[in-house]
């Protein structure tokens, strides 16, 4: 396998250290969940009405990443496309909010028609980090999606995770441990690595739990582009990466609390990992 390096970005509200100290971040109040699952919403109204261009160019934060097909500048690379009649439709199925309310993902299903057709001809499902901006809009701030077989558009939205998991452990569990636990291979998971609720997202394969999976084939590029941003109260983060030729990943982590085995390091809540994109998107 070629040697990579690491081009870490770091999007983070925490302290240098990459710590919080208990009683600094702000708490999550009782509309942030729901402003975060409607953002989504508008997101995918704004595609239907004004296009997916126009509804991506005013989603994403000036930082935002999409892949195309390895992770870039999503106002770059959508400032760039068509503006085609095609019709990209979604909704959110569940969600998580961090407990500082500055951070969360929504995953739910997509389906995609081309200009004329009567029916959709590709499905799957999505995965979209969410950021709260200073001026409190949240943005997109990662977006990758998995192609798999039709499935229905659900009528509610399922939380996930809790406004806080307790208080802090002990142990240190920052940006460095982060980084590391990022280094998993796209694709490896393990038991030992995952959250009770853990989240699959592959290609070819309706959302899952399955706890267990082998590092997806790399490719034979020699940049890798990551990136991860953690929430102000250090419990929840998002992972990204890959290379255009290769792998590439969206992760979502959650901190363990103080009451968990001492030790205890970030847990996989959502894994969404492709071999290869066949779509720039």
């Amino acid at each position: 396998m070629v040697a990579r390096a690491r081009h870490f970005k770091v999007w983070t509200f925490l302290a240098a250290a990459g710590l919080v100290a208990a009683g600094m971040a702000g708490p999550a109040v009782a509309g942030d969940f729901e402003d975060m699952v409607n953002a989504e919403r508008t997101f995918a109204a704004d595609a239907s009405v004004r296009g997916t261009r126009e509804a991506f160019l005013q989603s994403l934060a000036s930082d935002g990443v999409v892949f195309a097909p390895g992770p870039g500048n999503g106002k770059t690379i959508w400032a760039f496309r068509p503006d085609d009649k095609n019709r990209l439709e979604w909704t959110p199925e569940v969600a998580e909010v961090a407990a500082s309310g500055d951070l969360g993902y929504v995953s739910g299903p997509w389906r995609y028609t081309v200009k004329g057709d009567a029916h959709p001809s590709e499905f799957g499902h999505f995965l979209t980090v969410w950021k709260k901006q200073a001026d409190g809009v949240w943005k997109v701030l990662a977006h990758h999606v998995i192609i798999h077989s039709e499935s229905p558009f659900p009528d509610k939205v399922v939380r996930r995770g809790a406004l806080a998991s307790g208080p802090a452990p002990t142990w240190s569990v920052g940006i460095g441990e982060l980084r590391e636990a990022d280094r998993a291979e796209a694709g490896l998971a393990t038991a030992t690595m995952v959250s009770d609720d853990f989240l699959r997202l592959r290609d070819g394969h309706l959302p899952e739990g399955m706890a267990s999976g082998d590092a997806l084939a790399g490719g034979s590029g020699t940049r890798l582009d990551t990136g991860l941003a953690i929430s102000a109260a250090g419990d929840l983060a998002a992972t990204w990466g890959g290379s255009a030729d290769g792998p590439t990943w969206l992760r979502i982590w959650r901190r363990p609390a103080a009451g968990d085995p001492p030790g205890l390091g970030w847990r996989l809540a959502v894994d969404l990992d492709r071999a290869v994109l066949r779509l720039a998107e």
